[in-house]
């Protein structure tokens, strides 16, 4: 008798790219049905009208991978003999009440995102509505109580936390939203980012949370293969949103499970590389008096295009820096405090000057 097994997160990752794979063809079509089509012009890059909504496929792949997660507590065994199959799946009596929190706000942020990608929604109405779906992460317990810097360590924050953990999460919703600018983006930063969430989930055993990632890992990957250049269907605000809005959800539930002076650090560069886009876009909007809410042309992945780049040739090296971002986000899990002040230094200055020769501060 051969026995073997599985590790669940590696069957959620597997369903929700299965899931999401299959769906998107379904769901171009009931883009183009619905009108939601995004048009060339303006800011947007693309010569022909494309279907968007096709974050659909990607909460489908999610949550029909997590509902099989929810039950699972370890690795799948699997007995195999000359005349029968065993599979033994070990299951827990009640699912995790944050991983239900993240699923119910994850569920209202995806319907926000496909009514604009349908209808449009003024900006002011939009942001209230996200505001709303990370608050509701509160009631389940995904509220940090603790703030963590190189710096200082640990800053108890009391009360603050459910403030602190609505800006944060309403943040990481908008960083992945404003990337999505070019064929493939949004989508390989969001799984890259995932992979290093779920590495330091793992070294916590933080099952819900590895659960998760490998979910959002799986159902990025299945969208990827219709979203990479040429694109043939756009994720919308409905996939944008809902990543981010997960991303941000999960990496607090590291902040409250793991109270480490470089806890905070590890999504900070985890999702570098829209973080640092979205700071200058708001710096770069302020200087010049336009409003921080309205998209322009001077994004990161605009002034690689605008410096000769193919569209393939600059989501491969936003997706290179987002993995060098993760890799010392890992290496950073697992030192002391001077070593990762002097690495995040170093990050930071690469990362300023940079911006300046590319023009990133400059209105385009």
């Amino acid at each position: 008798m051969k026995y073997f097994t599985i590790p669940s997160y590696f069957l959620v990752a597997l369903i929700a790219w299965g899931v999401t794979g299959a769906l998107t063809p379904y769901v171009r079509k009931i883009a183009r049905w619905t009108g939601a089509v995004d048009y060339p012009g303006g800011r947007r890059i693309h010569k022909r009208p494309k279907p968007r909504l096709g974050g659909l496929a990607i909460y489908a792949g999610f949550v029909t991978a997590l509902l099989v997660a929810i039950p699972m507590s370890r690795t799948i065994e699997v007995l195999r003999s000359a005349n029968q199959l065993i599979i033994r799946i070990p299951l827990v009596p009640e699912s995790d009440r944050a991983m239900v929190g993240i699923l119910l706000g994850g569920t209202l942020i995806t319907l926000l995102g496909a009514i604009d990608d349908i209808r449009g929604m003024h900006p002011g109405v939009k942001f209230l509505g996200q505001v709303v779906c990370a608050a509701l992460l509160i009631p389940f317990g995904l509220s940090t109580l603790f703030l963590t810097n190189p710096l200082s360590g640990i800053m108890y924050i009391g009360r603050w936390g459910a403030l602190v953990t609505t800006l944060w999460v309403v943040a990481t919703t908008n960083i992945i939203n404003f990337i999505d600018g070019v064929d493939g983006l949004a989508a390989g930063i969001s799984a890259i980012a995932a992979i290093v969430l779920f590495l330091t989930a793992s070294q916590r055993q933080d099952l819900p949370a590895m659960a998760m990632m490998a979910a959002v890992v799986g159902s990025s990957l299945g969208f990827l293969r219709y979203n990479f250049n040429p694109a043939r269907i756009f994720m919308g605000d409905s996939g944008s949103m809902f990543l981010g809005y997960v991303l941000g959800a999960v990496s607090v539930m590291g902040l409250y499970k793991s109270v480490t002076a470089i806890s905070l650090l590890v999504p900070l560069l985890a999702l570098g590389v829209p973080i640092f886009d979205t700071a200058f876009a708001i710096v770069r909007r302020l200087r010049t008096g336009y409003p921080i809410y309205l998209p322009d042309r001077g994004h990161l992945h605009h002034r690689l295009l605008d410096r000769g780049l193919t569209q393939r040739q600059t989501v491969l090296l936003l997706y290179l820096l987002s993995a060098f971002l993760g890799i010392g986000a890992l290496a950073l899990a697992g030192i002391n405090r001077v070593p990762a002040l002097i690495t995040l230094g170093a990050i930071a200055v690469v990362l300023i000057v940079g911006a300046k020769r590319m023009g990133l501060l400059q209105f385009h």
